[in-house]
């Protein structure tokens, strides 16, 4: 491809990217609904998180093993603006998140009263899927820019749309409920896993995670079926490393553990060290939001073919529901041999 024909293609990525940007966003708080002259750029990962892991101030994000450009977003990124939304307000920022994001809290998360964890859990919760919404917004408006005038694309697509706007409705519902039990001495979750590994891992993130298929293969949850009763539930996963430790958290709303208790049974049965292999395979296999130190990024894509394509759903051979099943085929990345 010639210099010149790749500034035009980087310009074209670069606006409409931009155009992305403009349209996904929001001017009132999603949190308090006041109008907002200037959002807070908010972080999924606290910051100190991310510094414990980045080289030279520098994160990968999941898809830098993607073998290709995603959306035109860079697969390595400053910490200042790894992942980051702006739908709420700076006061809404500081006063939801302050439990969470204080690192004494996280470090002695096993000693706190239970309402304290409570609310640091709800606060994990809130986040993530403030920054899920974040992600369904800029999909949809994608759509929207691509499919603009485009009829015939637009009735093949609709089922998308439709599919995009069912989900920010379902976080919005998920938002509204945490903002309310965060003032109650209601616990909501139960916690499935809660582990402080005796090392650094070179992977954080801070996600959800909808499981299609159990442990032993058989299909809990159908994504392609858009129906308005057809919710999701959500698997709260976050993987928090710090200054020489790393917390691993696993949890669920109570209210959900029935629909997804093969899944729950499943897990519970494994070792020790099977749960953390189960943990970081779902996460490959269904999420974006997780950060890498660059090198380590690097190492797994040029090293490990099998994780590249378990991540990217290139090898067609391997069913979805064998890739959740099988997860022992795969290397974990969050033992202590990839880390140290």
């Amino acid at each position: 491809m010639c210099r010149r024909l790749r500034r035009k293609l980087k310009k074209e990525e670069s606006e409409f990217v931009g155009a992305i940007n403009k349209n996904s966003k929001v001017d009132t708080c999603v949190l308090c609904g006041s109008k907002m002259t200037s959002a807070c750029n908010s972080h999924v990962v606290p910051q100190f998180i991310l510094k414990g892991i980045a080289e030279e101030g520098h994160v990968s994000y999941g898809h830098a093993l993607h073998s290709f450009d995603v959306g035109g977003v860079k697969k390595t990124t400053g910490i200042n603006d790894a992942y980051t939304f702006r739908l709420i307000c700076r006061k809404c920022d500081g006063k939801y998140f302050k439990h969470y994001e204080n690192p004494d809290n996280l470090i002695n998360f096993d000693m706190l009263p239970e309402n304290d964890k409570k609310i640091m859990l709800c606060e994990m919760a809130l986040k993530t899927h403030l920054s899920h919404l974040n992600m369904k917004y800029r999909e949809l408006v994608m759509l929207d820019m691509v499919n603009q005038g485009k009829v015939v694309e637009m009735e093949r697509m609709g089922k998308s749309v439709l599919a995009k706007r069912l989900d920010i409705n379902e976080h919005l519902n998920y938002i509204h409920k945490l903002k309310k039990i965060i003032k109650t001495n209601k616990n909501p979750f139960v916690v499935i896993y809660n582990e402080v590994l005796d090392y650094q891992t070179k992977i954080a993130t801070q996600t959800i995670i909808n499981f299609n298929y159990d442990l032993e293969g058989n299909q809990i949850f159908d994504p392609y079926l858009i129906e308005t009763n057809n919710k999701c539930r959500y698997f709260y996963l976050m993987i928090l490393p710090y200054k020489g430790k790393t917390r691993v958290l696993f949890f669920i709303e109570k209210s959900n553990v029935a629909k997804v208790k093969s899944i729950v049974d499943g897990f519970n049965n494994l070792s020790d060290e099977d749960k953390l292999h189960f943990l970081f395979v779902s996460l490959i296999i269904h999420d974006q939001q997780f950060y890498m130190s660059p090198s380590f990024a690097t190492n797994i894509f040029k090293k490990d073919n099998a994780i590249v394509k378990l991540y990217t759903n290139t090898d067609k051979s391997i069913s979805y529901q064998s890739r959740i099943k099988d997860f022992r085929n795969y290397n974990n990345y969050l033992m202590k041999e990839y880390n140290t």
